[in-house]
């Protein structure tokens, strides 16, 4: 089998319509990380950007605001790892799906 062969059976819009189905399931995933034992939360989407910071509201917000914000960094990095975790689960196989569509 030669390049033009596989050539043949390209179908660029295919792979745009595939392209833009991963993309579109990837943005509206979303994902919460923890810390502090689940002292602070925050959730994130798919493009990795923060919809929402939830905390338990108590005295250590008020009397120690460097460990309230690490603890929101925390979060932030857990949250990112699980969604970078669950795009390899849920999408990764859609990626060999294009190189099915590519001839591969």
């Amino acid at each position: 089998m030669t390049p033009f062969d596989l050539l043949k059976n390209f179908n660029i819009n295919s792979l745009r319509e595939k392209a833009d189905e991963i993309r579109n399931k990837m943005e509206a995933c979303e994902i919460t990380g923890e810390a502090g034992g689940g002292f602070v939360k925050v959730k994130i989407n798919g493009k990795f950007k923060i919809i929402d910071i939830d905390y338990e509201n108590n005295k250590y917000i008020t009397e120690d605001l460097e460990t309230f914000k690490n603890l929101i960094i925390c979060a932030q990095n857990d949250a990112c790892e699980k969604m970078t975790e669950k795009m390899k689960n849920e999408f990764g196989s859609s990626f060999g799906d294009i190189s099915s569509i590519l001839g591969r």
